[in-house]
């Protein structure tokens, strides 16, 4: 089955610009170029990431792993207790505990990745109906990381709903 995670510039709703008080730059964020997940066992994580979900790995180390969630974004899944180890000129994430990313996938293959997630066994701990047409399903990954998949084209649609409720 192939499997189809939208670009990060797909999903990117807004473009967020903003005047600079000083000197009137206009600064822009374009999207999320890289998350991070910290995994306590790096192979088990790279497994499942490319197993389940079809990520192509980009980049490995001792300690790291670079999966493609798009053309202009990564993951990557630092083995904490390794990382905690290294020496490195970038400063620390000081993350513990669980994280939560929320992949885009497209409206017309929900069905198809709920099918696939339970066909590896990957239990689903949770769907929401964001209404406005938007729905996601969440499960975990080996090291309790919180995963959504998400319909991509409704998602615009969903946070203009939830602004509104002002929730």
């Amino acid at each position: 089955m192939p499997c189809t995670l939208l670009p990060t510039t797909t999903f990117v709703i807004w473009k967020i610009s903003n005047q600079c008080s000083q000197g009137g730059m206009m600064t822009e964020i374009l999207g999320v170029a890289e998350a991070v997940l910290y995994v306590a066992d790096l192979q088990r994580a790279k497994t499942f990431y490319t197993t389940v979900l079809g990520l192509p790995v980009t980049a490995e180390f001792e300690d790291a792993c670079f999966l493609q969630t798009g053309p202009n974004s990564t993951l990557i899944l630092f083995e904490l207790e390794k990382l905690q180890q290294r020496q490195s000129v970038i400063p620390a994430h000081g993350a513990k505990g669980a994280g939560h990313i929320a992949l885009a996938i497209p409206t017309d293959q929900m069905n198809a990745w709920r099918a696939r997630l339970q066909a590896h066994g990957v239990s689903i701990e949770h769907e929401q109906d964001w209404g406005a047409g938007t729905h996601s399903i969440y499960f975990r990954d080996p090291d309790n990381n919180s995963l959504e998949l998400i319909d991509a084209a409704h998602y615009p649609r969903m946070w203009q709903q939830i602004q509104k409720k002002g929730t």
